[in-house]
């Protein structure tokens, strides 16, 4: 079994920075782009989480608050060699307890085509249609808390 710890890290620490890199090498590069500087800053008063194996950051997450006790997670990201071992339902299942614990009744998130099955799996239901997001197919799913 593998041992995640998962936690709340603060922005322009190193632990964010490397959050960053995790994020950038799995939902970014693939598509040809990269984090711009000016993101970062937009970050600052968003709820950063990762998981850690060891001192490594192998997954993470960014809750944002949407008023009227509803959370958007975004930036999801597991590292690729931990996928479908039940790290990201572990991550999705630390998010969703920490909006809770914050308030929130519920979390959406703006879905790759590729991960709504994932969403599925963990209780999110597909709302709207599917639309285009940084340059790929998105479905908006979202889960009652």
């Amino acid at each position: 079994m593998i041992e995640i710890t998962f936690k709340i890290i603060s922005h322009n620490t190193p632990e964010y920075f490397a959050a960053v890199n995790l994020r950038e090498d799995i939902l970014r590069k693939p598509l040809g782009l990269a984090f711009a500087p000016d993101e970062f800053d937009k970050e600052k008063d968003h709820i950063q989480i990762a998981g850690f194996q060891d001192d490594e950051v192998v997954a993470t997450a960014v809750l944002v608050s949407k008023g009227m006790c509803i959370y958007k997670m975004q930036r999801v990201a597991v590292k690729s060699d931990l996928a479908n071992t039940g790290v990201g339902s572990k991550m999705m299942a630390f998010c969703e307890n920490h909006a809770r614990a914050l308030g929130a009744k519920s979390v959406y998130c703006h879905a790759r085509d590729s991960a709504v099955s994932f969403y599925l799996k963990n209780g999110y239901i597909a709302e709207g249609n599917y639309f285009i997001e940084t340059t790929i197919v998105h479905l908006k799913m979202i889960k009652a808390l």
